[in-house]
């Protein structure tokens, strides 16, 4: 492809040359037949005219294949555009299902872990007061986490079909750290004091 986007470079190259030095031709013939005709020299007048229609027709045949050559090279640019286009969507929709697998498979891993973990917390809720709001979570992430990571793969891979049709842009967007939200600043020390009131005497 690129190999014929340099040809076609060329060529348009050397046609637009050759169009310069024919229309620099026609001004001078033009300017030979005006001269032969002042001086009535009707010999030159002839070849002049002569040569200035020949220029006139080798440059109207230089830019008309010179059009021909830039419908050529618009069309290769634009299949090549298209291929790699392709190629990016083809990558990104890998790069998103590479993605759901990893979450099935460490979300496989968390699930096993928090049911593990749900079985200890039970068993400390009656000893110990504070586990009971960790059991609940572990409870939520029982209930919650496998049917979400579900949702979230079945998301992801509509979104990489979405990607190789055309739907979707072409490219990812990638988490900005400068967008991310500011950690929530510390009260500042007021400026007043609170003084103890005295008892005022009855």
């Amino acid at each position: 492809m690129q190999r014929d986007i340099d040809a076609a470079t060329k060529t348009r190259e050397r046609l637009s040359a050759q169009i310069v030095e024919f229309e620099q031709a026609i001004t001078r013939h033009a300017a030979a037949a005006k001269q032969a005709a002042l001086t009535g020299d009707d010999a030159d007048l002839d070849r002049a005219e002569a040569a200035l229609r020949a220029a006139q027709d080798r440059s109207a045949t230089l830019k008309a294949a010179l059009s021909e050559v830039d419908e050529q090279l618009a069309g290769l640019e634009r299949n090549k555009a298209e291929m790699l286009d392709r190629k990016v969507r083809t990558e990104t929709a890998a790069e998103i299902e590479l993605l759901a697998r990893k979450l099935t498979e460490v979300g496989a891993v968390f699930n096993s872990t928090t049911a593990r973990l749900s079985e200890h917390t039970r068993h400390a809720v009656p000893i110990v007061y504070d586990a009971l709001g960790l059991d609940n979570f572990m409870a939520i992430c029982r209930a919650d986490v496998p049917a979400t990571l579900e949702l979230v793969s079945k998301l992801l891979r509509a979104h990489a079909d979405a990607v190789l049709d055309g739907r979707a842009p072409a490219k990812l967007p990638r988490p900005d750290k400068a967008s991310a939200p500011a950690a929530a600043q510390p009260p500042k020390e007021p400026h007043f004091k609170y003084q103890p009131i005295k008892a005022m005497a009855q």
